[in-house]
């Protein structure tokens, strides 16, 4: 799956330009960090990619330019999965991952043998199985973030567009997910992390998109991006960076300066 943004501009009527011919691709295997201040464009990029915005310039997947295509086309290539969900009613977990197998069904078809089947292995492979039948809205909020992947899973989307999955997770349920969406790159997924941490991103990420001002600012990997005049341009913060040895690998520290 190869994800095209080719001169990509969005503004209201009357309003301030959010986008300014950003322009970027990515493809399958990389999990890709977007970073960026508050009011930047972050969120206006993602409703671009899902078709719930209209801009200027491209959006080409797997070959087909975004606007050619239907919305249940676009479901199946696309997936959006929230900071939070907040359903309007107390589904179960194993109805509320069902939910997406919803693309590739007919109006009014219900799930069958082969949805129940997949069901059954996404919620194995992500550990989901005591939670199977418990009510969404009880679960804690690192377990929601698993069952809306899992929900995720249940479509044919390998694009995921992820709206700071890990901001209201403890430390340890950060780790756990950050390490779970490296594991689903190296399958093949490619990934999209909107997040304001930029040792997240170091850490995690084999990408960074550096947003400013609706412009991209950065494009590259961690390592080169990251440095203490980006931080300052993006954050308006001075920091200083250390690299640190760490299983093999240099991790980079961003400290305040």
């Amino acid at each position: 799956m190869k994800l095209v943004v080719d001169r990509l501009s969005f503004g209201y009527p009357h309003g301030e330009q959010l986008l300014k011919e950003v322009s970027f691709s990515a493809q399958s295997g990389e999990l890709i960090s977007l970073l960026g201040p508050n009011g930047t464009g972050k969120t206006t990029l993602f409703r671009c990619i899902l078709g719930q915005l209209r801009a200027a310039g491209k959006i080409v997947l797997d070959g087909e330019p975004l606007y050619s295509l239907t919305p249940k086309a676009l479901a199946a290539k696309v997936a959006y999965i929230p900071q939070s969900h907040s359903p309007a009613f107390s589904y179960p977990v194993e109805e509320m991952i069902l939910m997406g197998a919803a693309a590739g069904l007919k109006w009014f078809q219900h799930p069958g043998k082969a949805e129940y089947a997949r069901l059954d292995k996404v919620v194995e492979n992500l550990g989901l199985q005591p939670l199977r039948h418990r009510a969404f809205d009880t679960l804690s909020g690192g377990e929601q973030q698993l069952v809306m992947m899992a929900r995720a899973m249940m479509t044919d989307a390998r694009v995921w567009l992820l709206d700071e999955p890990a901001a209201n997770l403890d430390y340890g349920n950060q780790t756990r997910l950050m390490v779970l969406l490296q594991q689903l790159a190296e399958k093949g997924y490619l990934l999209i992390q909107s997040t304001h941490s930029p040792q997240q991103a170091a850490l995690y990420s084999s990408r960074v998109l550096a947003l400013a001002d609706g412009k991209l600012a950065g494009d590259g990997a961690p390592s080169e991006v990251l440095d203490a005049d980006m931080i300052q341009t993006l954050y308006g913060l001075r920091v200083k960076i250390c690299d640190i040895p760490s299983g093999g690998r240099s991790v980079r520290v961003f400290l305040p300066d």
